[in-house]
């Protein structure tokens, strides 16, 4: 099957065409089209009869029903194909009635291999950006990495930290000293040592995004095979809760590969599939799933979780999972009319307008005239602003993902009297707007929570993974309240979190947007479904219950 006659089919009728116009929307040279139109005529799917001169028509005839045909062709691969090469073809240019047939009939095969392993089968509507625990700061990614990579401690939804790799510790005003678990090993067979860990930990302070947090720190050191001290500068009291999140995993890197210690390891990773094994030396309990497999589908495809052992009669369950919160970040700091006071405050007023429109944008949100911290959070009104005299108009940002809400927000502010310009930056580059803003002066942020809230609002302000970093760094003496954090435990933080909620809502430099959830489907058979890292399933304790 050739996806460009395919797509030819879709979207050009029988009669008189330019050769040009066929280029383009097949993103070819005029001189490879012409090769194509030659070759698809002498294999009878249409005829083909040039134009000559400047400007002159060329012409063709449909012969053969290419979609009807390569449905059929399609539904027979589904009967006996692998799962990724079904996948493969459900992203041709199908139109919606054939799309939906072939969906359908996909989703009905997915999975039923009965090969004697307990497989987990997970619909994938893209490639993962990164493996790499220090860059997943996509939800996709970072749910790959928190089943492949393992971390010191881990904390819990309630703020306690347990052991992981580390077993036990002391904590004081002066250092934090790491007992190690012995006979843990990296995926590849080697044995991980302390100094595996403080090269992880070193990398991890250094990183942009993270070595503000990291601050406190004056020193990562191994004592012996299986002891580290992080010595400090003055009191950290967060100092095991910053061990617990996804950027401090414990890899290693051998060979141009990567290699984590949790309880699955990555066979393959490419633009149809990823596949995860269980690791069978993890430290803890082996995992009870035997393999992983994500797969590439079409966006408008279900999120099935699905087991390799149902056929195409099955019941399902709903697990919901909070997902964080939305906001818009004005950046203040930069050279533009966004770093007055009146024009942030008047964007404030037209956010309130916006709120109400954003369940017909996405169900799933949920409007948040309160703050950024549920249950904790008091809502607030602000009155009528007229828009003020700009030197020219806002920028705003917006990703494939956000793009609804960009340009509804433009109608509102259109229609208020502001001009306004979009730019479009891909997602991928979204995730490093802590160092490049794009130019722009208003960006459409989704911070998810990985841990409990608590921590989790200290790793939005801290982090340095949005632009929210440079606004704080105009206008905030950040070190003095980095210190402030340190040395207040971490269970009396939130009056500190509802002092700086309140300075940037009341300064209209982050602006709360939504809350919002998701949910995720399981065939019953799947048991022991726990929502962890990013809303996420946790498949080190994920099972398939047998029939008989």
């Amino acid at each position: 099957m050739e996806p460009k006659l395919l797509t030819l089919w879709q979207h050009t009728r029988t009669g008189k065409v330019k050769i040009s116009e066929l280029a383009d929307l097949l993103s070819l040279s005029t001189k490879q089209t012409t090769r194509y139109l030659h070759k698809w005529h002498e294999e009878g799917w249409l005829h083909y009869k040039g134009g000559t001169g400047r400007g002159r028509y060329s012409e063709i005839t449909w012969l053969k029903d290419v979609e009807a045909v390569y449905e059929k062709r399609v539904h027979e691969v589904m009967k006996d194909g692998k799962i990724e090469e079904c996948a493969r073809h459900l992203l041709l240019d199908w139109s919606r009635d054939c799309k939906l047939r072939l969906v359908s009939d996909f989703q009905s095969r997915l999975g039923y291999e009965k090969d004697g392993e307990d497989r987990l089968i997970i619909p994938r509507k893209r490639p993962f950006i990164t493996t790499h625990p220090l860059k997943a700061r996509d939800v996709h990614s970072a749910n790959l990495v928190a089943n492949v990579y393992d971390r010191l401690v881990s904390v819990d939804e309630h703020s306690s930290v347990h052991p992981a790799l580390a077993h036990s510790w002391e904590l004081n005003d002066a250092r934090l000293r790491l007992y190690l678990r012995k006979g843990v090993k990296f995926h590849d067979g080697s044995p991980m040592s302390a100094e595996d860990v403080c090269d992880c930990l070193r990398k991890m302070s250094q990183h942009p995004f993270y070595e503000r947090m990291w601050a406190p720190v004056s020193a990562i050191k191994a004592r012996s095979p299986y002891v580290i001290d992080l010595e400090f500068r003055y009191p950290c009291h967060y100092a095991l809760h910053l061990l617990g999140i996804m950027a401090a995993s414990i890899y290693k890197e051998a060979g141009g590969s990567l290699y984590g210690t949790g309880s699955f390891s990555i066979v393959r990773n490419d633009d149809t599939k990823t596949l995860l094994h269980a690791f069978q030396e993890y430290y803890k309990e082996r995992a009870f799933l035997d393999e992983i497999e994500y797969v590439q589908v079409p966006r408008d495809f279900e999120n099935l979780y699905r087991s390799s052992a149902q056929s195409e009669n099955y019941e399902t369950y709903k697990v919901d999972s909070d997902f964080g919160f939305g906001l818009i970040i004005m950046n203040s700091y930069r050279d533009s009319d966004i770093a007055r006071d009146d024009v942030r405050d008047f964007l404030h007023f037209q956010v309130t307008k916006l709120r109400q429109q954003l369940r017909e944008i996405d169900a799933r949100l949920i409007p948040n005239e309160q703050g950024f911290l549920a249950g904790i959070s008091q809502p607030y009104e602000l009155g009528e602003i007229n828009c003020p005299v700009l030197r020219k108009p806002l920028v705003i940002q917006m990703s494939e993902y956000s793009r609804q809400t960009a340009e509804r927000f433009r109608e509102i502010l259109v229609r208020a009297g502001c001009p306004v310009e979009l730019v479009q930056v891909p997602f991928a580059d979204t995730l490093d707007n802590g160092i490049n803003d794009y130019g722009c002066d208003i960006f459409f942020h989704g911070e998810v929570f990985e841990m409990d809230q608590k921590f989790s609002f200290f790793q939005f302000l801290f982090g340095g993974t949005s632009p929210l970093q440079s606004v704080l760094d105009d206008c905030v003496d950040m070190e003095a309240w980095l210190k402030r954090y340190a040395m207040t435990a971490v269970s009396e933080w939130m009056p500190l979190h509802i002092e700086m909620e309140r300075f940037l809502i009341e300064t209209s430099r982050a602006v709360p947007l939504y809350y919002s959830k998701r949910s995720f489907l399981f065939t019953d058979d799947l048991m022991d479904v726990e929502t962890r890292y990013f809303g996420h399933a946790d498949f080190s304790k994920l099972w398939m219950k047998p029939s008989f």
